[in-house]
């Protein structure tokens, strides 16, 4: 299906069997721009058991992928709760939070593509460094 070239948005609700190396067709996506690894529906508790067995080892170099192309879109991530869980700041998983942190800082301005204003400057990191919370 091209995903890489023709996929905006990927939400994975209730795909809890499944390892993130099904994910490879969006390497290197420019186009993608919203990113649900969350497995659960809106309004659902983020708590899955048994734990989902999606790893960030497969899924991790695929999003760097993404976001190390110059004019990715991607916009938002979300991830399941157990990998928000880890404690260790020395993660993998956190060592990209801090990249897709950068990649954010270093975007140009957002403007809303309606009336063409620029959105505030504020809001630039979308990812703080606080991921307690599953939602990003």
């Amino acid at each position: 299906i091209d995903a890489v070239n023709k996929v905006k948005r990927l939400k994975l609700t209730n795909c809890t069997k499944i390892s993130g190396a099904g994910l490879e067709p969006l390497r290197g996506s420019l186009i993608i721009e919203q990113i649900d690894l969350s497995l659960v529906g809106e309004h659902q508790r983020p708590n899955i058991s048994p734990e989902p067995q999606i790893s960030w080892s497969h899924v991790l170099p695929i999003l760097d992928s993404i976001i190390e192309r110059e004019g990715c879109s991607l916009m938002h991530l979300q991830f399941p709760s157990v990998w928000c869980e880890e404690p260790s700041a020395e993660s993998e998983f956190h060592a990209f939070i801090g990249r897709y942190n950068q990649m954010r800082g270093d975007r140009e301005e957002i403007s809303c593509p309606k009336c063409n204003q620029n959105l505030p400057d504020n809001g630039n990191q979308w990812i703080d460094g606080d991921v307690s919370d599953p939602i990003f």
